[in-house]
């Protein structure tokens, strides 16, 4: 290469390095020119400063906390960048840059937490104000993954509600909700309120996606609900249209559902062992002595004698299960709309089974503001629910599961069905469902609301008139198939396996089918007064509610079948068919209403009053009245507590004293729910007047009526202290609670001798007792960029039976008064089956 040429690549060598390293410097240097330090100190309202304040850069992960004295320092990209300053207990706070490096922030209490609107009975309150034992969770809160029923989300969040699930059965795995425990001898269960109807179906299949809240009521706030509140109540509140623009929701679960915990059983060679253990031990005689050890060297003969885990051949261990979700919710100028469809699917633990349970619904919630003062909502869910069950029961098949010996065969070495246990039922052939029959049930469920609120301001200001109307219907079908089917039993003396045909029902393919239809019908009016008056709050209402609620239902039944194929009543025989029918209703009438009054925040009163009719009873005691008073006082907006506690954001005392009621009384011995005040009279076949019986029926007569029968009354009186500490950093809750509970329907039949044949009927002699307490503590924080939130509620009840109806001469030691409910009298064990 040339000298000169040498020269001119070094030159554009040099010269393109140079090039790149001025590029490189300039671009540093700009980026250096827009970079930008920010210091400065953060304080609350009162000029003391905060440490530990989160300091970020909007849309970025670059951040700072503030030191002890409140001082942070942050480098800001350019001069478009938004600081966020975010404490617990504080408003998030947003302060756009510019040219300034130095910001000073003034922090605000955050008062949502105080100022959260919480549903009580027939209205919302704010939740600093609330005067009773209240307990509220977020429909979002309630949202587990894998769980089909809502009601099983229910234990641990809520303090005083114990949801205990005895079932994982689908279609039948709710939980069994309690409130603050037992009180009474009869029905335990809480008052079920969904969208503000009393008494609605269906809380267990809601989806956790539809629901906004749920609210406990627990003390005297109840009353408010009168003679059906004795077992607190439950107030649920489906979500509503909300936003601007269209948001379209969609959540999916897919899940597997497994047994708690299954025991190991015996296999053939134990229990062949343990039986004549036992029979020996009893003087029988020992029916495998010479079978048993077969199994040990081998010799048993395996065409007849099996090793069957009963508990595998039956349930599978794992089951598929899933859920899908989709809703949207918007609003515009005068509507607001929320509608959420959802689909759930359950398999039950059985092996190979072809038995399942799937819900379908969908809901509507639909707000339109006519006119300024007038708006109208309409409200509709539909909900339908298909199981199809095996005709043995999941409770049956369990409970032979663990008698069923081993060495019986579920299936033959060849494939065959082996005999069973017990009729011939071979639980590998019911739980999975091949020919063996089937229990489907199919429920249609619409519940319709129509509703309107009226602002009266030109009569006066926070004037206003709502009500409602509701519809609920429910249309129940069930068609139960008892097919038959074919086990075999091995002869040992001609190797040949015998067929059997059987089943539970005669060996013959029988069809019952039943229906049952209702509906019930709730009207609400309510005038109600809110106002404002400087330091004075006050808020009224006055209302009239009434429900009534029938239905009818009938039930068919054929046998001899030719076929199960063609399940329908008409191809069964005619021999022996019957069907039957039934009518039933009930009906309740209310009046009531609430005032409630606060001071400046700090001194809080609520009285409600409520006057229930119910047909329950006779029309000397059809009506009850129910009262309840509670009282609030917030030390927190005190001024001494500004020196004396100055970490305390929140604290308030709070009583409570009401009567609440009980209608659901039950008899027992007749399967009777309603009317015990009334005799009735059983109708059945019968000669009349030298008629033919099988065309003649009579009257004979049944239950002795109680016409002085009347509700369950509860005196209920509760305590507590609730708080907030350290900007919200730490909240809790104490109560303590009494319940006494008189009237109690039970009957009197302890002290009628059993050869007098005297039957009386229930009587309101009943008392128990039931207290306890409360605590919850919330810790909520954020470190960095992470917010947690850890929180515990404890519950402890003890209840106690006041009295009971027992013989004189029964033992002290043996009396069920003076114990708890549910209590056992057992004699003591050493736990040695003998």
């Amino acid at each position: 290469m040339k000298k000169e040429n040498l020269r001119k690549a070094r030159f554009l060598s040099v010269g393109w390095k140079n090039l790149l390293l001025l590029i490189l410097f300039l671009g540093t240097s700009a980026f250096t020119q827009a970079q930008q330090k920010v210091t400065g100190i953060v304080t609350d309202n009162k000029g003391e400063s905060i440490p530990g304040v989160n300091v970020l850069v909007k849309g970025t992960a670059t951040g700072s906390i503030t030191d002890i004295d409140g001082n942070y320092s942050i480098t800001v990209p350019d001069t478009k960048s938004v600081l966020q300053f975010t404490f617990i207990g504080y408003q998030l706070q947003e302060i756009l840059v510019g040219n300034q490096h130095s910001i000073n922030v003034e922090l605000l209490d955050d008062s949502q937490a105080l100022e959260e609107v919480v549903v009580v009975g027939y209205g919302t309150q704010k939740k600093a104000t609330l005067t009773g034992a209240v307990s509220s969770v977020k429909g979002e809160n309630l949202k587990t993954a894998g769980v089909a029923n809502v009601t099983n989300t229910f234990a641990g969040r809520i303090p005083g509600v114990i949801a205990t699930n005895r079932s994982g059965e689908p279609g039948a795995d709710f939980s069994t909700i309690l409130i603050r425990g037992k009180g009474s001898l009869n029905d335990n269960s809480p008052l079920i309120v969904i969208d503000g109807v009393a008494n609605r179906s269906g809380l267990d299949r809601l989806s956790s996606n539809d629901i906004e809240s749920v609210t406990i009521l627990k003390d005297a706030s109840a009353a408010i609900y009168g003679a059906q509140a004795a077992n607190g109540v439950i107030l649920v509140t489906t979500k509503r249209g909300s936003g601007e623009k269209p948001t379209i929701t969609y959540s999916g679960t897919v899940s597997m559902s497994e047994f708690t915990r299954t025991p190991d059983l015996m296999d053939a060679y134990q229990f062949m062992n343990y039986a004549d253990e036992v029979s020996g031990y009893t003087g029988k005689e020992k029916m495998y002595e010479n079978i048993k050890d077969g199994y040990l060297d081998g010799t048993i003969d395996r065409n007849k004698y099996g090793n069957t885990d009963w508990m595998d051949a039956t349930f599978d261990r794992f089951a598929p299960q899933t859920r899908h979700s989709l809703s949207v919710s918007g609003s515009s100028e005068k509507v607001k709309y929320y509608i959420s469809g959802d689909f759930s699917y359950q398999k039950p633990n059985f092996k190979d089974t072809k038995f399942d349970f799937q819900t379908m619904q969908v809901r509507s919630n639909i707000d339109t503001q006519i006119t300024k003062d007038l708006k109208v909502g309409l409200d509709l869910s539909v909900r339908k629910e298909d199981r199809n069950n095996s005709i043995y029961t999941t409770g049956e098949m369990f409970w032979e599961v663990f008698m069923v010996p081993p060495h019986y065969y579920d299936y033959y070495p060849n494939g065959l069905p082996g005999p069973g246990f017990s009729q011939g039922n071979n639980l590998a052939l019911l739980a999975s469902g091949e020919d063996t029959g089937y229990d489907r049930i199919n429920d249609f469920f619409l519940d319709s609301k129509i509703n309107f609120e009226l602002k009266m301001p030109w009569i006066t200001e926070g004037l206003s008139l709502s009500g409602y109307a509701a519809f609920d219907i429910h249309y129940r079908n069930e068609k139960k198939l008892w097919d038959v089917w074919d086990t075999y039993d091995y002869d040992s003396e001609t190797g040949q396996y015998n067929k059997k045909t059987t089943n539970m029902n005669g060996n013959s393919i029988s069809l019952n089918q039943d229906a049952d239809n209702n509906i019930s019908k709730t009207y609400h009016a309510r005038l109600e007064y809110k106002r404002a008056f400087g330091d004075h709050n006050v808020g009224a209402f006055v209302a009239y509610e009434q429900n009534q609620y029938e239905g009818e239902g009938f039930w068919a039944w054929r046998g001899y079948y030719l076929s199960s194929k063609p399940d329908y009543l008409d191809f069964g025989a005619d021999k022996e068919k019957t069907n039957g029918g039934k009518g039933y209703a009930t009906a309740r009438q209310n009046f009531f209403g609430r005032f409630n009054y606060a001071y400046q925040g700090k001194y809080m009163a609520e009285f409600t009053l409520r006057r229930d009719g119910s047909m329950n009873f006779a029309n000397k005691a059809r009506w009850g009245t129910f009262p309840g008073v509670s009282v609030g006082w917030r030390l927190s907006e005190e001024k001494f507590m500004e020196n004396v506690a100055p970490v305390v954001d929140d604290l308030k005392l709070r009583a409570s004293w009401g009567k609440l009621g009980n209608d659901r009384s039950y008899d027992a011995d007749n399967n009777q729910l309603y009317y015990q005040y009334l005799s009735t009279f059983n109708m059945q076949n019968g000669a009349i007047l030298g008629e033919d019986p099988t065309i003649r029926k009579g009257f004979i007569p049944g239950r002795i009526g109680n016409p002085d029968i009347t509700w369950e009354k509860v005196d209920s009186k509760n305590i507590a202290i609730d708080g907030s500490l350290w900007n919200g950093l730490l909240s809790f809750t104490a109560e303590y609670f009494y319940q006494n509970r008189t009237d109690i329907l039970t009957p009197k039949n302890a002290s009628i001798p059993a050869y007098t044949g005297l039957i009386l009927p229930d009587q309101n002699i009943g008392e128990v007792s039931n207290q306890g307490f409360e605590f919850m503590a919330n810790h909520r924080n954020k470190v960095g960029s992470v917010n947690y939130y850890v929180g515990a509620n404890f519950t402890y009840t003890k209840n106690t039976i006041k009295f009971f109806d027992e013989a004189a001469n029964v033992p002290e030691w043996q009396k069920r008064t003076g114990n708890s409910l549910d209590t056992w009298l057992m004699y003591k064990t050493d736990g040695i089956y003998q």
